[in-house]
């Protein structure tokens, strides 16, 4: 197990954990599987056309205090709204591009599988109240139609060294955009099928149907 989440580690959330510890906000002699190093407020958008999927869009919202040291100097970066095509492509270069692998640790499974992407697009970063603030959006590599497959969607890092939290207890963690079918629906459950730790963590997914 420690080997497995070492390796998972070094291929998926390296740079982000460099960021933490460059920060100090993450406790030294702690166990590296204990407890989350990074802690994300995601959003996820459908994006159907009718009633098939056809992508996902993601709104990562970083907590507090999420070190950007891990892209250099940063001294004239906007301390608020949207960055501008130099920082988009540091932050994407030595932040986001390394979780490709990861599949950015979107999940979406069409009658229990695990679908393949496409290659991501629309990247940009924003900061929103002192908080960095990811945005993209990841295509199927084979688009489906939730009519006919059972289809499911969630956004979670397998090695818990990202905590991924839905908006609130109020907030859907997944939407559809405006071309989605009036009757289609997106219903949030424990997935314990795909679960974390030895299924010590069932995480949340959402089943789409129209």
């Amino acid at each position: 197990m420690r080997n497995r989440v070492a390796r998972s580690l070094r291929e998926r959330v390296l740079p982000l954990i460099h960021a933490i510890a460059a920060a100090c906000c993450a406790a030294a002699a702690a166990p590296l599987a204990a407890h989350p190093h990074v802690w994300i407020t995601y959003e996820s958008v459908a994006r159907m056309n009718g009633s098939s999927l056809d992508a996902v869009q993601e709104k990562w919202t970083f907590s507090q205090g999420f070190p950007v040291s891990i892209v250099g100097d940063l001294k004239d970066m906007p301390k608020s709204g949207p960055l501008g095509p130099k920082y988009i492509r540091i932050f994407r270069q030595q932040a986001f591009d390394s979780l490709k692998g990861a599949d950015y640790f979107v999940h979406v499974f069409i009658d229990g599988k695990a679908a393949r992407f496409g290659e991501v697009r629309d990247f940009a970063v924003s900061i929103e109240g002192g908080r960095i603030v990811y945005t993209f959006v990841l295509p199927l590599a084979d688009k489906v139609d939730v009519k006919f497959a059972q289809v499911q969607l969630g956004t979670w890092d397998e090695t818990f060294f990202v905590d991924f939290q839905a908006p609130s207890r109020n907030g859907a963690p997944v939407v559809f955009d405006a071309t989605a079918q009036k009757n289609c629906t997106a219903q949030p459950f424990e997935d314990k099928v795909h679960t974390l730790f030895g299924g010590a963590i069932s995480p949340l997914s959402t089943r789409l149907s129209c």
